[in-house]
């Protein structure tokens, strides 16, 4: 989209959605003052809508989160303002976390299969922007009919219509905010079918096949490597090259896999901050384990310390594991975070992330072990 008709676009929106937010109180200020009084009426109005938005924005994510029940995704997380529900081996957790720049919100959906990839991610991606036509719909009629509601009721229903407005509007529009594409975005690339999108598409096969019990180098090497190449910038580009990493270690290809590690290296830049963490201890785990870059491998630590100690998961356990052994020689740090390890893939339930990070925590424990011998 041109950036100077998005800029249109988006004032355009935030005017409609002023608009509405003064006609509510005005109308309630016309409707209840004798009851309560104009300067309670308004504070009461404005607390209902901050609720009624939060609602909204839950009710645009459930949407995503039915149609995708439906069409065989299984829940991964999903952002709320600061509020993030997540699930991590097999356990549905709670973080809080700095308000993003934008009151949209976020879900993660992985498939189960890959069968009927690019039809079903769309019905996922219209279901967000279904409920959040409907809810906008649900706030005007109420407004509508305000005359017949309580004070209560008129609260949080009818002041819901500037929020729902505007998150309706945000998302069926192609919008793109940090590197991140709205639902409207989405939904033009796929059915345009360019090139980025459909990368998209093959990233989600890849982890359908790895629900399913496959590895990375055991999933076809096309969808890795068989769409045209895209702009460093691309978030879906950024996102296969991590993917390509882990298909090059699974398959033992140190060379490339230091390359891949590289790569993703040069497009710090363009990650979006929630991506940030992982491509990061990704490029760690590289520079520890791969290429035994002590200096750059501090550099990177520093930056991730906290969420990889944080985090508690799998796959950070594996990276504290090479960091402890190849970067601050600590083998019994090492070995403690290889057993953690090795006992939360246990409990894994991607059967073939599991697999993947089992090879690579045996070939940490196998260097322990080495390392032991030879002193």
């Amino acid at each position: 989209m041109n950036p100077v008709f998005e800029k249109v676009l988006r004032f355009f929106g935030l005017i409609v959605a002023f608009a509405l937010g003064g006609t509510v109180i005005y109308i309630g200020y016309l409707q209840y003052w004798s009851e309560l009084g104009s300067a309670l009426i308004i504070i009461l109005l404005v607390l209902g809508g901050l609720v009624s938005g939060i609602v909204c924005n839950a009710f645009h994510e459930f949407g995503h989160l039915v149609f995708g029940w439906l069409c065989g995704f299984r829940f991964n997380s999903i952002r709320i303002g600061f509020l993030t529900i997540f699930r991590r081996e097999g356990r549905i957790r709670l973080s809080f976390r700095e308000l993003p720049s934008s009151i949209a919100g976020a879900t993660e959906m992985l498939p189960k299969t890959s069968d009927r990839l690019y039809s079903r991610f769309l019905a996922v991606i219209w279901g967000g922007l279904i409920f959040s036509f409907l809810f906008l719909a649900g706030a005007a009629v109420s407004l509508i009919l305000y005359r017949k509601l309580p004070f209560a009721a008129y609260m949080f229903l009818c002041t819901a219509l500037p929020f729902a407005f505007h998150i309706f509007y945000y998302n069926v529009l192609p919008f793109n905010d940090d590197n991140m594409d709205t639902d409207g975005g989405m939904l033009r690339g796929l059915i345009k079918q360019e090139t980025s999108y459909l990368t998209s598409v093959n990233v989600l096969a890849i982890e359908g096949y790895l629900y399913q019990g496959y590895t990375p180098s055991r999933i076809s090497r096309e969808l890795y490597f068989g769409l045209p190449q895209l702009p460093e910038d691309d978030l879906n580009f950024i996102i296969l090259t991590d993917y390509r990493l882990h298909y090059y270690l699974d398959c033992g290809d140190i060379e490339n896999a230091g390359k891949a590690g590289d790569r993703l290296e040069s497009l710090l830049e363009y990650v979006p901050k929630f991506y940030k963490n992982e491509i990061l201890t990704d490029i760690l785990y590289c520079k520890s384990c791969l290429q035994r870059d002590k200096a750059a491998a501090e550099h990177y630590y520093e930056q991730t310390s906290m969420y990889l100690k944080g985090e508690n998961s799998l796959r950070t356990r594996r990276i504290l594991a090479a960091y402890m052994l190849y970067v601050k020689g600590d083998k019994m740090g090492a070995l403690r975070e290889v057993n953690e390890a090795e006992r939360k893939a246990e409990e894994y339930d991607i059967s073939g992330v599991a697999k993947y990070e089992r090879k690579l925590i045996a070939g940490i424990r196998a260097d322990i072990i080495e390392q032991h011998r030879t002193e």
